[in-house]
């Protein structure tokens, strides 16, 4: 069985990208499983519910990524002009 490696950056990213796995791994059950004729409503059924639970996470990640990083930039910047006067 062929094997795929993911890197990641942050524990946020490792969580959405299971979520993705996770998705895909819930949607092919469904379409093989689907009688006749109802393939594509099961599988948009699943999509309304998990796809836009995993659309969901991913932005409020992103969002979330987004400020730590910008908390951690104020922080940066106040912690060295705080060095800089202490030095004078």
């Amino acid at each position: 069985m062929p094997t795929l490696t993911i890197e990641y950056q942050t524990e946020s990213e490792r969580l959405i990208l299971e979520q993705a796995v996770a998705f895909l791994t819930q949607m092919r059950p469904v379409a093989a499983t689907a009688p006749d004729g109802t393939v594509l409503g099961a599988c948009e059924r699943v999509a309304l519910d998990s796809g836009r639970r995993l659309v969901r996470d991913t932005l409020a990640s992103a969002v979330q990524d987004r400020a730590n990083t910008t908390d951690a930039k104020k922080k940066s910047a106040r912690g060295s002009r705080g060095g800089a006067r202490g030095g004078s």
